[in-house]
């Protein structure tokens, strides 16, 4: 993901804007399978985390969660901040898995599943080039902006 401007409606970022009176910026990057980073930048101050979603059982999975900053707050209040948005994960993995015993047909959206979209067709497209012995194809030809709403 390109550096962009985050939503404006976030207390973290409002907070952190007015701390520097710079803009505020942040990438986020998905590394399939399993790892998201992201990185948030305001002036010479930083934020930077590490999330992953490790399949234990097929019933079980477990996300670990590691972050490093040079923002001057208490580490209590980024542990807020992370539980917060770690039980968000938490509670829409917790609903998909329940959807997801009865079967459903999966209706992916755009923009919001582009992702999910590209994963399942990377996974299809590696599972043929094994199969065949042909050269895996990307599905993605080049960038591509998505635009949603969260």
């Amino acid at each position: 993901m390109s550096t962009h401007s985050p939503s404006t409606n976030s207390a973290p970022y409002q907070l952190l804007k007015k701390m520097t009176g710079a803009p505020v910026t942040t990438t986020i990057d998905f590394v399939l399978p399993n790892m998201r980073t992201e990185e948030i930048r305001s002036g010479k101050l930083w934020f930077s985390s590490l999330t992953t979603v490790t399949p234990v059982r097929r019933d079980l999975s477990r996300i670990d969660f590691v972050a490093a900053w040079n923002v001057p707050l208490p580490v209590t209040i980024f542990r807020a901040f992370a539980k917060t948005f770690l039980q968000q994960d938490q509670e829409t993995m917790i609903k998909q898995a329940e959807g997801l015993q009865h079967n459903p047909r999966l209706m992916l959206i755009d923009d919001a599943d582009r992702p999910a979209k590209w994963y399942f067709a990377l996974k299809a497209n590696l599972i043929e080039a094994r199969r065949t012995g042909a050269e895996m194809v990307h599905p993605m030809d080049g960038p591509v902006t998505l635009r949603w709403r969260s």
